[in-house]
């Protein structure tokens, strides 16, 4: 039994990793273009422990239930900030780019709103069956993205909400309508899922409040 255990571990050490290069798809959410006031907001580094370095985010099963790759992602942080930037320009505001939390101390005139972001959830998952389509192997993937933002002005916290962004293939039955995978990558379905994620924060009314609000 030991031995078999250490056989597994050995397997997976010796596996190379898949490094996944996430993206963020602008608008894909509808309903996010220009929908904010033009403010100037600056944009905290990210922060959370999948932020910065190495990650193993995900592992791809084949159809006997083994493991055949794992899949990393390397400072996630930084793909979401450069998100954040783009989403929030799209959506209307005037963010500013802040590459240390010091930075927050010493704003320029005219910038009072702060925008902190925590990376709490990043994974994906794909299981192939035995079963054939005219498609090729049939498969299942999932993916998930969880956030944590907070808006602050002055010291007082406007907003906080987490947000979560998911992708599954295949989609879910309409019906009696069954469909078959639409996304077949890893990475571009961990982007989806982060593109969600993004956008349930830019249509989120509250969010929307928050940047209104006067503070104290």
């Amino acid at each position: 039994m030991m031995l078999a255990l250490l056989g597994c571990f050995a397997l997976a050490a010796a596996t190379p990793r898949d490094f996944l290069k996430l993206h963020y798809l602008n608008e894909f959410v509808p309903g996010t273009r220009a929908i904010l006031p033009p403010v100037r907001v600056a944009v905290l580094p990210v922060g959370g422990e999948l932020a910065s370095g190495t990650h193993d985010v995900g592992k791809v099963y084949n159809s006997s239930g083994q493991l055949e790759k794992p899949m990393a992602v390397v400072d996630a942080g930084a793909i979401l900030h450069d998100a954040l930037m783009a989403g929030l320009s799209d959506a209307g505001m005037k963010p500013i780019a802040l590459s240390a939390p010091d930075d927050a101390i010493n704003l320029k005139t005219g910038i009072d709103l702060l925008l902190y972001c925590e990376l709490q959830q990043l994974s994906v998952e794909k299981k192939f069956t035995a079963q054939q389509t005219i498609h090729g192997q049939y498969f299942t993937m999932v993916s998930r993205v969880k956030l944590k933002f907070m808006l602050r002005r002055r010291g007082a916290t406007l907003y906080e909400s987490e947000m979560e962004g998911g992708e599954d293939e295949p989609p879910k039955p309409v019906g009696n309508e069954v469909f078959f995978p639409l996304e077949t990558d890893p990475a571009e379905s961990l982007s989806v899922a982060l593109s969600r994620a993004m956008g349930a924060l830019l249509i989120d009314p509250k969010f929307r409040a928050g940047i209104a609000s006067r503070g104290p």
